[in-house]
C-alpha cells in the first residue's frame, strides 16, 4: 500500500465529490476558525486547481 499524505487523499475525496467539498467549504467558513480554513483551501486548492474545477458550480 502507498503511503500519502492527509491532503492527498482529502483532495482525492474532493474531486470525486465537489458537492460535499462545496458543503464543507460553506460550513468551514461559517463556523470554523482560520487555522482550519486555511487548511481546506490548500486542499481544495491540490484537489481543483490543476483542473480548472470549481466546486461550487
Amino acid at each position: 500500500m502507498k503511503d500519502r499524505s492527509h491532503d492527498e487523499a482529502m483532495a482525492e475525496l474532493f474531486q470525486a465529490d465537489p458537492p460535499y467539498a462545496a458543503a464543507l467549504m460553506v460550513e468551514v467558513e461559517r463556523d470554523g476558525d482560520a487555522h482550519e480554513l486555511a487548511i481546506l483551501e490548500r486542499q481544495l486548492s491540490a484537489a481543483f486547481a490543476a483542473s480548472g474545477t470549481d466546486p461550487a458550480s
